[in-house]
């Protein structure tokens, strides 16, 4: 009697057991996969008798990442629920793959969704937005989930010559994990960002260069500061600082060819948000490795403004701020006013009017000259002036100097920065410049082209 009772539970659990694993193979079989606009870096895949949502790096080798998701989902009162933002498998095995060089895969879940799942409709990483879908029409809801995950490979140990301008930094290299600890911070609330590439050319508040203005931290957020690396030893880095550079892109700054002729990529670094050249760490600025470095095919090391002009790549992705973002770039279709007569801005952190490094930027605002008023005032200088030159200056004798190489000539056109032409040449004057004579610029116009087919976004 008794066995036969036990039987008889065995086989309801049995039978209770297969019509629940029927009724799950019903739901997945039946579970509607939405479209997805980013299937390059997002992909849905069953977990147990569930669904999830992971998303990896297009590129390998990142050690800080900075994800935010968007999704919609039909219906206002839907009990369907997005997890928070997790890393896949594990953060074992994903620290593993960083350190290794790979690519590190998050994940959310997708919990109490039906027929349905969310439609991936924004993806972001590290300031670059990845892909956007138009949400769903009312009734819906958009959720956000963020993540951000940062791997230090190294320590810093910083020291100042105590020169202003020429300010030592030293950082021991490790390789491998180096026993430093990762750390992750998770933000699963929901927030609105613009696209970046909607903020290009907007400055920060308002508060190089000769008789200038001191500017405050962030005005212009594409300045950066180019270092050259003068330590031999390859287990340090001892950074002078040399010239300026201008943020056009996530992973590319623009500066003078002659800054960077000759030198390899891993013998520089740029320090993005810079803005005190004494301070370090200092607060919103990040020192970012290069990958590449191109210099124009008709620069051969000598100084000629002509094609003075060469290009950075990162080797990730700056992480855009108050003080860092990029500028706009001047395109073919844009034209200078009146003849091409027109105020313009050039700052940076060159040598002030008694040949001193300085310790802030500064910025001037110059006028842009025709190309035959430059000629007819600076005959001496005719060799130097060709259709993809630019001169420009003011009558206070305002402008860049020594350590400004590399700075953005920028003109603003509907509240947007642009950028327009590059610092090449100034007239020598003892241990400073004469500008009371035509600064020369390299244009950027005349290189959109080159610039465009360099370019890494």
């Amino acid at each position: 009697m008794s066995v036969s009772i036990l039987s008889n539970r065995v086989l309801m659990v049995i039978l209770s057991l297969t019509l629940a694993l029927l009724c799950v193979s019903v739901e997945l079989a039946a579970q509607v996969l939405p479209p997805n606009n980013c299937s390059n870096v997002f992909r849905y895949e069953r977990w147990g008798f569930g669904w999830i949502g992971i998303i990896v790096p297009e590129y390998n080798g990142l050690t800080r990442m900075d994800w935010t998701l968007k999704f919609s989902a039909h219906g206002y009162g839907s009990s369907g629920q997005v997890s928070q933002m997790a890393l896949y498998p594990n953060r074992t095995a994903a620290y593993q793959n960083i350190f290794q060089g790979g690519r590190a895969e998050c994940y959310v879940t997708f919990q109490n969704y039906g027929s349905e799942l969310p439609k991936i409709i924004y993806a972001q990483l590290n300031g670059q937005v990845l892909c956007t879908a138009i949400e769903y029409g009312a009734p819906s809801l958009t959720i956000t989930r963020s993540i951000k995950v940062s791997i230090p490979t190294r320590t810093p140990v910083v020291s100042s010559n105590g020169s202003g301008g020429n300010t030592d930094i030293t950082v021991a290299r490790s390789g491998g994990s180096g026993g430093a600890k990762p750390i992750i911070t998770v933000n699963t609330g929901t927030r609105d960002e613009n696209p970046a590439t909607d903020k290009c050319g907007m400055e920060g508040l308002v508060g190089l260069l000769i008789g200038g203005e001191t500017l405050p931290h962030g005005r212009f957020p594409w300045m950066a500061a180019l270092y050259h690396d003068d330590d031999p030893d390859p287990k340090k880095l001892s950074l002078t600082y040399k010239c300026v550079a201008t943020l056009i892109s996530s992973r590319t700054v623009v500066t003078a060819a002659h800054c960077i002729w000759e030198k390899q990529p891993e013998e520089m670094r740029v320090y993005v948000g810079r803005h005190d050249l004494d301070t370090h760490p200092e607060t919103g600025a990040t020192l970012m490795e290069i990958q590449s470095a191109f210099t124009h095919p008709d620069f051969v090391g000598n100084l000629v403004p002509d094609s003075d002009i060469g290009l950075l790549i990162f080797t990730t992705h700056v992480q855009e701020s108050n003080y860092v973002r990029a500028i706009c770039m001047w395109t073919s279709s844009t034209l200078l006013s009146n003849g091409g007569v027109e105020d313009a801005t050039i700052g940076g952190w060159g040598n002030d009017e008694n040949g001193k490094p300085t310790r802030f930027p500064k910025a001037a605002v110059v006028q842009t000259v025709s190309r035959e008023t430059c000629l007819r005032e600076m005959v001496s200088a005719k060799d130097f002036l060709t259709p993809r030159t630019l001169c420009a200056g003011n009558k206070k004798a305002h402008g860049p100097c020594l350590g400004d190489s590399g700075a953005g000539l920028m003109i603003q056109r509907n509240g947007r920065w642009m950028l327009r032409a590059i610092v090449s040449l100034a007239q020598r004057s003892g241990d400073t410049c004469d500008l009371t004579k035509y600064v020369i610029y390299s244009d950027v116009a005349s290189h959109l082209r080159w610039i465009e087919s360099k370019i890494v976004r």
